[in-house]
């Protein structure tokens, strides 16, 4: 993965989410879908962001990705501040420094797996003499060399997945965000794909930051974030835990919101 810049010798956050809020509606009708939420994500790190439906989750993740801008505060990507790039530098930007896994793989269902994989170095104006091997070794790494030919509806929902995976890393991103990736899947094919997106993680360098509601999806990662009402609620650490502790934490800590409690297992 990609170096961060420092500051003062230490290495900066790979992310850095300062105060940013959103406001919806008019005058006489604001909504606060996000309040003041601050916090930073380490390169290397697979961070969580839990909450109850409506909480902000999915705004914090729209404004990290630019697909939404805030409506105050800054975000700091490799000491970059997104929030002041133009459409053109955006653009740019979330193709260069980003990773995504939707819900719904999103891959195109007149590509194969391989030329879907291929996509995400081709818009990258990667060499063509090199991206076949890239996409065999992704590919062979997270699985799925045997549905690079082929088309999406020929694959299982767990091979579209890990397939959309492939094609959020090949490119070497700073940060991969993963918006509910085992929420379409049957449990077994959860469980792949979270021990996919671990071994990308920790074999791989992968940074991620993902949103779920699946309290055992998010027991793969290192920290979780919880968010009600628009702001930071609570934060816990795996740590040296084995995961079963670290799953029976974030249960009690979504039960105390009186969110889903939910998981794949």
């Amino acid at each position: 993965m990609k170096e961060v810049a420092s500051v003062c010798g230490a290495p900066a956050p790979l992310l850095s989410v300062r105060a940013i809020e959103k406001v919806f509606g008019s005058r006489d009708s604001v909504t606060h879908a996000l309040a003041g939420v601050s916090f930073n994500v380490e390169a290397g790190e697979f961070v969580s962001i839990m909450g109850p439906s409506g909480s902000g989750k999915t705004t914090l993740l729209n404004c990290v990705s630019t697909i939404d801008k805030p409506t105050s505060g800054h975000i700091l990507i490799n000491g970059k501040d997104i929030t002041g790039l133009s459409k053109r530098q955006l653009a740019r930007f979330r193709r260069e420094e980003l990773g995504f896994i939707f819900q719904d793989s999103n891959l195109l269902d007149t590509l194969t797996g391989f030329e879907n994989i291929a996509l995400a170095l081709t818009i990258k104006n990667a060499p063509s003499s090199t991206i076949g091997a890239q996409v065999q070794t992704i590919a062979a790494n997270l699985g799925v060399a045997e549905v690079l030919k082929k088309y999406p509806n020929q694959m299982s929902g767990g091979q579209k997945q890990r397939v959309a995976a492939a094609r959020a890393i090949v490119g070497d991103p700073s940060l991969i965000l993963a918006d509910e990736p085992t929420g379409a899947l049957d449990s077994r094919s959860a469980a792949v794909m979270l021990e996919t997106l671990e071994m990308m993680n920790q074999q791989m360098g992968a940074t991620i930051m993902m949103v779920t509601h699946d309290s055992y999806a998010a027991s793969f990662s290192n920290r979780v974030l919880f968010i009600k009402d628009g702001a930071l609620f609570n934060e816990i650490r795996r740590g040296d835990m084995e995961r079963e502790d670290f799953f029976a934490r974030i249960l009690e800590v979504v039960a105390f919101l009186g969110g889903e409690a939910r998981h794949a297992a």
